[in-house]
């Protein structure tokens, strides 16, 4: 699932050079409406997603001045990643294009075990940057209507050598009602800490909000990305 630097940085160009609004959006967390899903798969859902193969069109609400092809695709076998193992990765693209123009994008691995669940960090097919988690916490079994909490803090570098910091994302989850059929599962996060070279490198202080709906089966299915840069908020929703 998506990490904000990646889809950060591919919108963060296309945002400072266009003038653009919108709304926020909001984390607060409401009990379930009667007939609504209430509790769905937490860790098993999160890594069926993530060693399945996903291809998104998403396009930015309300203006539809932007459209973003985003897509997952797990790679065969394991690996080892900054000396964790075995690690399982999954390439992922992101390309952002507007009013028909591309205008970002890029190509990120990431790592993460699977049994339990514990995402490792990320490379970009660029070199820069290279995210490391220096912090995880187990990831719920469960998801719960009401639920929140945190998942990892990545420190990004400028490279694999790890001897420059670029940045600090930190990551929480919140679980919202969505339907009688699913429920709203949210990854929050937040992009902060960026240093001269994180600037040099195309990273700004941002959040990102991926959103996936998740069934009482544990399938779970992107609904919606939203970043923030400098204060302007851009949607993106599948469909």
């Amino acid at each position: 699932m998506s990490r904000s630097w990646i889809t950060a940085v591919s919108l963060a160009t296309a945002i400072l050079s266009s003038s653009c609004g919108g709304g926020g959006y909001g984390t607060s967390i409401a009990q379930p409406p009667p007939g609504n899903l209430s509790s769905a798969p937490g860790e098993t859902a999160l890594v069926s997603y993530l060693q399945t193969s996903h291809q998104y069109m998403l396009n930015e609400q309300p203006s539809g001045m932007y459209t973003l092809q985003f897509s997952s695709v797990p790679n065969a076998g394991t690996t080892m990643f900054n000396g964790m193992g075995p690690a399982y990765s999954v390439v992922e693209t992101v390309t952002v294009d507007s009013n028909g123009m591309p205008v970002g994008g890029g190509t990120t691995t990431l790592y993460f075990l699977a049994n339990p669940y514990a995402p490792l960090g990320a490379a970009s097919t660029a070199g820069t940057p290279y995210g490391v988690v220096s912090a995880t916490t187990p990831f719920p079994a469960t998801l719960n209507v009401g639920a929140s909490g945190p998942v990892d803090t990545e420190t990004l570098y400028h490279d694999a050598s790890m001897t420059t910091m670029d940045a600090t994302v930190t990551v929480t989850y919140t679980v919202t009602a969505n339907d009688s059929a699913t429920l709203l599962f949210c990854l929050d996060s937040s992009t902060s800490d960026v240093t001269a070279q994180g600037t040099a490198d195309g990273l700004q202080a941002a959040s990102e909000t991926d959103c996936y709906t998740v069934d009482a089966a544990g399938n779970a299915a992107l609904d919606s990305i939203t970043v923030t840069v400098k204060g302007m908020p851009l949607k993106f929703v599948v469909g």
